[in-house]
């Protein structure tokens, strides 16, 4: 990954901040290492705990998160790696405070605590890098953890609605509303990220749907929809990025609104094509004895789910008004 685009000196990054500060290379090692170290220790806590822990409900769920906190391990090591930094072996203090909480429940609560530092930390660092794939991997990482955090607060707090327990959840951060950051948000945070979710949910799909073929509630035909979905939106994606948005950088013209007619019509196709996902996905919501794969999927569906809606609200009811002479 390059760390920026080729006028910035070696050794800085620009930043989208609005003091316009810069964070050194180095910098950015030590934070990733720092995030390498907790994702390390919050790994070896759910795989230690899920070994004591006798409702394979709940040993599911500690499972997942052990399977996130890994991917991200090695996510994070390859990005400090790309940034010529080497990544840290050490596992964060974190491991050893949680391990001392002798009550199980205790203990995750401890580890959604965690989950919810690592937001924090995400959502200062993410605005300060330009290099499109790390802000995408790094949004993802940020997601993941909104996801874990509101699946462990909604089992110890059963009675709440899941808008109190969003609500709850570190936040992510606002979208900027001048056009020109806002293009440049919606190509790190939606389009690199689209671009990761769909290959891996037509993977996902494709393993639920063979290893399931007779079970009464498998979605046939998923996987292929999803592939349909992939194609139509790289396509529209590939519209916007070559066609639209470099308009829209210049400041617009007369003749601007029929492009951005044909994005909005698309994303009322898409629009419709995502109700029927989740129609055909049963909502994202497993059957009782789904297998982790599947589990992930309807996760993968409904994160997939949110981004692609906000994706398409932030352009239709933010970004485009800008460029309309109707709303100006």
């Amino acid at each position: 990954m390059n760390v920026a685009a080729a006028s910035v000196p070696h050794g800085s990054i620009e930043t989208q901040r609005e003091d316009s500060t810069q964070i050194s290379r180095d910098e950015l090692v030590d934070a990733l290492n720092e995030l390498l170290e907790a994702e390390r220790a919050g790994a070896r806590v759910a795989m230690e705990t899920v070994r004591d822990i006798p409702a394979s409900a709940l040993a599911d769920l500690v499972q997942d998160i052990h399977k996130d906190e890994v991917r991200w391990c090695s996510m994070l090591m390859r990005s400090i790696k790309s940034f010529e930094g080497a990544p840290s072996s050490a596992t964060g203090a974190f491991y050893g405070k949680a391990m001392a909480i002798a009550d199980l429940d205790d203990r995750l609560k401890f580890l959604n605590r965690g989950q919810a530092w690592v937001v924090r930390k995400l959502q200062v660092l993410i605005p300060r890098i330009t290099d499109p794939s790390a802000r995408a991997e790094l949004t993802g990482m940020l997601q993941a953890h909104h996801h874990n955090i509101g699946r462990v607060e909604a089992r110890y707090a059963p009675g709440l609605s899941t808008e109190a327990i969003a609500a709850a959840q570190p936040q992510e951060p606002p979208a900027p509303s001048e056009p020109s950051a806002l293009i440049d948000h919606i190509l790190t945070r939606f389009h690199e990220v689209h671009r990761q979710q769909l290959p891996e949910l037509i993977r996902l799909a494709t393993a639920v749907e063979s290893v399931h073929a007779d079970h009464a509630a498998v979605p046939h035909g998923l996987a292929a929809l999803l592939k349909s979905m992939h194609a139509e939106l790289l396509q529209h994606m590939e519209k916007e990025e070559d066609i639209l948005f470099p308009m829209l950088r210049r400041g617009g013209n007369p003749f601007v609104v029929h492009p951005i007619g044909m994005m909005r019509t698309e994303h009322d196709e898409h629009a419709e094509r995502l109700a029927d996902l989740m129609a055909l996905a049963g909502d994202a919501t497993p059957p009782v004895d789904a297998c982790t794969t599947w589990r992930q999927l309807c996760t993968g569906i409904r994160q997939f789910a949110d981004d692609l809606q906000r994706h398409i609200q932030l352009e239709n009811d933010v970004l485009f008004p800008h460029f309309e002479p109707d709303h100006r």
